[in-house]
Order: structure tokens, then sequence, then C-alpha cells
């Protein structure tokens, strides 16, 4: 049989912290709601979630009197759903002219992200905002995906014009 379930990402120390939830279909304004329950260590909340359908089984015997945990097998997910936030372009870090935003800008240039999103949900989470990424509002509803055409055309000009200097 197969089972969806949503995946929420809060803010961690090195690496996101993830709570994942069983959820009986794919609906944004359900998981914005279970968001609101969740909270990490150090009282983090969820930046973002994806939806996930696993194949799963009910455990089986193991022929001894006891049964055996059938592990699941994911067949689909989702993009990642960012819980509000704002995307800033490389342009508009770089004009902030904050040295603390130096590894930022060094971040996003090496790795090719002329996007990033900012989520303030509790704490700053700053993530490259993809090109299959979406936000969501309060009610679960989509206020920009990552292949609006003004964040298509900004990275591809970005991206260009970097590869343009590297080719010197």
């Amino acid at each position: 049989m197969k089972k969806h379930f949503v995946t929420f990402y809060s803010p961690g120390t090195f690496f996101a912290e993830s709570s994942r939830r069983e959820i009986a279909e794919w609906d944004p304004a359900l998981a914005v709601a279970m968001a609101k329950d969740v909270v990490e260590r150090h009282g983090a909340r969820p930046y973002g979630f994806r939806f996930s359908t696993d194949v799963v089984r009910d455990p089986v015997p193991d022929g001894e009197g006891g049964t055996l945990r059938v592990e699941g097998r994911q067949v689909a997910d989702s993009p990642m759903h960012f819980l509000g936030g704002e995307v800033v372009t490389y342009d508009q870090v770089e004009a902030r002219k904050d040295r603390k935003l130096d590894i930022l800008l060094s971040n996003m240039r090496g790795n090719g992200w002329p996007l990033v999103i900012e989520v303030r949900n509790g704490y700053l989470s700053t993530l490259p905002f993809a090109v299959t990424d979406l936000i969501v509002d309060a009610t679960g509803a989509i206020v920009t995906t990552g292949h609006d055409d003004r964040w298509t055309t900004y990275r591809a000009e970005k991206l260009a014009e970097w590869d343009a200097e590297r080719k010197g």
C-alpha cells in the first residue's frame, strides 16, 4: 500500500533538523497547519517541508513467533515548499554591503546560486532557491515558484555573467 508523508525542515546547528509525519494527502494547507506544532531543538521552527509517498507494508511474521518490520520505499517526492520567506538575489545581498555576508556571497557565486530565500520563522534561515522550489503562505497557497519568469530570467542572466567572468 502507499502512504503519504510530510517532512518538515528546521534550522539546526550544522545541518537541518527534520521531522517526518504521516499525512492524508499532499495538501499544502494541511502541511502548513501541521508545521505550527513542530518544534525542534533550541526551539527551532520549520522553514519548509517536502511531501513524499512511500510503498509500505505491515510487519511480517518472522517464523519464530515475532514480527519483522518492513522498510518502506519512497516512490515520489515533492519540491521544497518554503513557509513564507523572501527570495533575495545575489545583487541584493551584495548591495547590503555587510562584511558578515561575504561568506554567503562566496557560497552563492561558487555554488551557482543566484537566488536564495530568507525565512524568518524564529531563526533566520538562508537557503538556495532552486527552480523547483515553492513559497507558500499561511494558508498553503503558492506565493511564487522558482520557475516564475522573473526568477528564471535573473538566474539565467547571473549564471551567464559568472560564466563569462570565469572564461575571462
